[in-house]
């Protein structure tokens, strides 16, 4: 399903770099200085959701793991060695 699966990239790439999303979100949550989670607005929302796919498509074009993956594959590849 070539078709499917190019429809589907945006959702692909964010998954591909979950750890960096959630960090993200995280980061921009307190950048914004947002406290009350529960009563945010749907836009809020979808912009968080649209900033985590745009981001994550890009990235995904260039590199195949997301930023925060590629340091803990570099760190976990170090105590691979030790072990």
């Amino acid at each position: 399903f070539p078709r499917l699966r190019s429809l589907a990239r945006p959702v692909i790439a964010v998954g591909s770099m979950s750890m960096t999303a959630y960090v993200g979100h995280l980061v921009a949550i307190r950048f914004l200085g947002i406290e009350e989670l529960p009563g945010l607005p749907l836009h809020v929302l979808l912009c968080f959701i649209a900033a985590a796919m745009v981001f994550a498509t890009v990235w995904s074009r260039f590199q195949q793991r997301g930023p925060l993956e590629w340091l803990m594959a570099k760190a976990t590849g170090l105590a691979r060695r030790i072990c």
